[in-house]
């Protein structure tokens, strides 16, 4: 029998590794050894999977005998969709803008510089 295992997120992936290396009837030090890493470093990615190493996770599931597979979802018919509403064109009377290759000049409300930063342990 075939099992799948669904993983949208990092912390999903927790339950699913150490639940298959159990099924195996591997402790983290005899896996660790399996993969050329430590029984510490598996207990840190059983812990918090999203930090593990691409490589690192793929010779783990390839020991544990599964592999990743990637399943694009269903998306809506084109048909079902709902059109976007559109901006009535301009009438000759009113003026045209002019296109512009310059990114208009966006005065900020105060002085301090917004920097995007990920939360921590984000991807």
């Amino acid at each position: 029998m075939v099992a799948a295992f669904s993983v949208r997120f990092p912390d999903q992936l927790r339950q699913h590794l150490r639940a298959l290396r159990k099924r195996h009837g591997l402790t983290q030090a005899q896996l660790g050894a399996r993969i050329g890493v430590s029984q510490a470093r598996i207990a840190e990615i059983e812990a918090n999977p999203g930090l593990v190493n691409f490589e690192q996770l793929m010779k783990l599931l390839s020991v544990l005998g599964v592999t990743l597979t990637l399943q694009e979802e269903a998306v809506a018919p084109t048909g079902t969709r709902v059109p976007a509403a559109k901006a009535p064109k301009p009438t000759a009377t009113e003026p045209q803008p002019k296109p512009s290759s310059r990114q208009p000049q966006v005065t900020p409300a105060s002085r301090r510089t917004l920097v995007a930063r990920p939360k921590k342990g984000s991807w």
